[in-house]
């Protein structure tokens, strides 16, 4: 058996689409950075001004 290496080489192709993949995924990852929204459900988004006493 001779002693042969195999060299795989992507084609251009396939090149272009693990290109496309890598800049999907950086994007993925800038969005998943981001903090999520507030929704301001069960939050105060302001605090009521005291209630004077009645003179």
């Amino acid at each position: 058996m001779p002693d042969r290496q195999w060299v795989y080489r992507p084609s251009n192709d396939e090149t272009q689409h693990v290109d496309l993949l890598r800049q999907f995924l950086e994007e993925a990852r800038k969005v998943l950075d981001v903090a999520m929204p507030d929704t301001f459900l069960g939050r105060k988004t302001y605090e009521p001004f005291p209630k004077e006493e009645a003179q």
